[in-house]
């Protein structure tokens, strides 16, 4: 097995233990406050600062990637790194004061209707306060991980945002009766500064960054060229949720807001785990074919990504819609999150389906266009699609409630990702047509044998009677098993990939 394809299964395991604990934050949340107000307005409140927070951690790492092969190229790697530290320090800093002034404005304006609840208003703006606060760590976390996966040290920046997780989960369990629902973002804040220690240490003291280096206030604002629309391409997805919960929270009904939040985390897993590692293992080999100049190679990157993806989500996203009742009530359904909570987050769900799948895909496809620096395209493309998503949310929550918003999401989704395509289709000069619809036509119809594989073994076999953990692990089984077979008749590309003696360098 070459190294590729070692690191990219280390990846994807270290991805899994981090939405795994990530699933163990959202549980312990719902076991604690369920669909109370209390979760509505942390939920609520927190969106916002958690859009500049996206915008910072994930944005900086797909922009400083690209940005860091073309200085290491001229032997200025780690002057680069250390000019975009100390920028984004300073910069991280500035926004983190702000937005600590701004939180109570901003709640007051936006969500009027917690005051309505006792004490209702007062968490909303320590919830932003604090989240605001973690912005100037989280920036210069965000460069090293960035940095780190340029050294593809994947698993790294996987560990250290798992650190965040696994402490905002500690507080939660040791905190949340002495200062309630504070208890995550105290936690998540104090997790930040753990990472960056983290990375202090492994770095040592005098690498970490050179000190003594004076900022090169030009090549900063160049860098922000290019960063600034990827960011805020990133922060497309996170102000879509704020809208999300802004017109949640005017529906006036008490647990609207955190039970779409349960949903959507659920199940946005697939694309957590898929999505975001195959991303990240393409990243690297788009920005070396641009590099060299050879969009061949460029090409079948994005090509083969987007293949995996759908190898590994189509069956997973299918199987979810099946089981949601069941995988909902085993995630989530203990302490005071009831029976009637987990109704309810699963009708949601399932409508979520479609924004999964299609978001997915566009993070792919956006990977093309950072590499390309080309950001401001899918800068465009995301103000068009927050604008769509208001008209959206206005008119299907008006006549569905909160079902509305979940199906608005969806549809949001499918133009934003269709745009996007198509315009990369149209920068590179298009794709290996031939392979993605057959590749994909065949993914398609074992992803249907495995559907009509796990009816007919539910309803003719006593598997629907089990427990909902045991249900869902028994029905799984069969169905990925033929699944998987109907992928091997076809000799897919996946499967022939995965089945031949090392791979060989194009394997992603």
């Amino acid at each position: 097995m070459n190294k590729l394809k070692f690191a990219s299964i280390f990846l994807l395991l270290s991805t899994i233990i981090l939405k795994f604990s990530s699933m163990i934050r959202d549980l312990v949340i719902a076991a604690y406050f369920a669909d109370s107000f209390e979760a509505d307005v942390y939920f609520a409140a927190m969106t916002i600062p958690n859009a500049i927070i996206l915008f910072l951690l994930t944005g900086m790492k797909d922009a400083f990637l690209p940005s860091y092969y073309k200085f290491e190229g001229i032997g200025r790697g780690d002057s680069h790194l250390t000019n975009i530290i100390k920028g984004t320090f300073w910069i991280a800093l500035g926004i983190a004061i702000i937005g600590m002034l701004l939180s109570s404005p901003i709640i007051h304006i936006f969500y009027p209707s917690f005051s309505a609840f006792e004490g209702g208003m007062e968490i909303a703006i320590w919830v932003s306060v604090i989240y605001f606060g973690s912005v100037v760590l989280v920036g210069v976390n965000a460069v090293y991980e960035g940095y780190f996966d340029a050294q593809k040290k994947f698993s790294f920046s996987v560990f250290s945002q798992t650190s965040v997780v696994l402490v905002t989960i500690i507080f939660t369990l040791l905190f949340h009766d002495l200062i309630g629902i504070l208890s995550v973002p105290v936690g998540y804040l104090v997790g930040t500064i753990l990472s960056l220690l983290i990375k202090f240490v492994y770095r040592t003291p005098k690498k970490f960054v050179n000190w003594k280096q004076k900022m090169d206030k030009k090549e900063v604002f160049d860098f922000y060229g290019i960063f600034l629309p990827v960011g805020l391409t990133i922060a497309v997805g996170q102000i879509n949720l704020t809208v999300n919960s802004f017109f949640a929270a005017r529906i006036g009904v008490e647990g609207t807001v955190s039970n779409l939040n349960y949903a959507f985390r659920l199940v946005n897993i697939p694309q957590a785990i898929f999505a975001v590692t195959i991303a990240t293992i393409v990243f690297p080999i788009i920005a070396s074919a641009r590099s060299e100049n050879n969009m061949l190679k460029f090409r079948n990157g994005i090509e083969k990504g987007i293949l995996y993806l759908l190898v590994f989500l189509t069956p997973a996203l299918t199987g979810m819609v099946f089981l949601m009742q069941e995988l909902v009530s085993v995630v989530y359904e203990r302490g005071a999150f009831t029976s009637a909570s987990t109704e309810v987050t699963a009708s949601y769900a399932v409508l979520y389906i479609g924004s999964t799948f299609f978001y997915s895909i566009q993070a792919i496809i956006a990977k093309g266009f950072y590499t390309l620096e080309k950001g401001h395209y899918m800068m465009r493309i995301g103000i068009i699609s927050i604008f769509l998503n208001i008209a959206s949310n206005w008119i299907f929550s008006n006549y569905f409630g909160a079902e509305g918003i979940a199906f608005s999401t969806s549809i949001v989704a499918v133009l934003y990702s269709t745009i996007t395509f198509v315009t990369l289709w149209k920068l590179i000069g298009g794709m290996n047509k031939v392979f993605l619809l057959k590749n994909t036509l065949q993914v398609v119809i074992a992803t249907a044998t495995m559907f009509v594989t796990i009816n007919m073994v539910d309803k003719f076999t006593e598997i629907a009677d089990l427990p909902p953990l045991l249900h869902i692990l028994t029905i799984a089984l069969p169905g990925a098993v033929v699944y998987f077979l109907v992928l091997m008749l076809f000799n897919n590309e996946f499967v022939k990939t995965i089945l031949s003696k090392g791979g060989n360098s194009s394997s992603i």
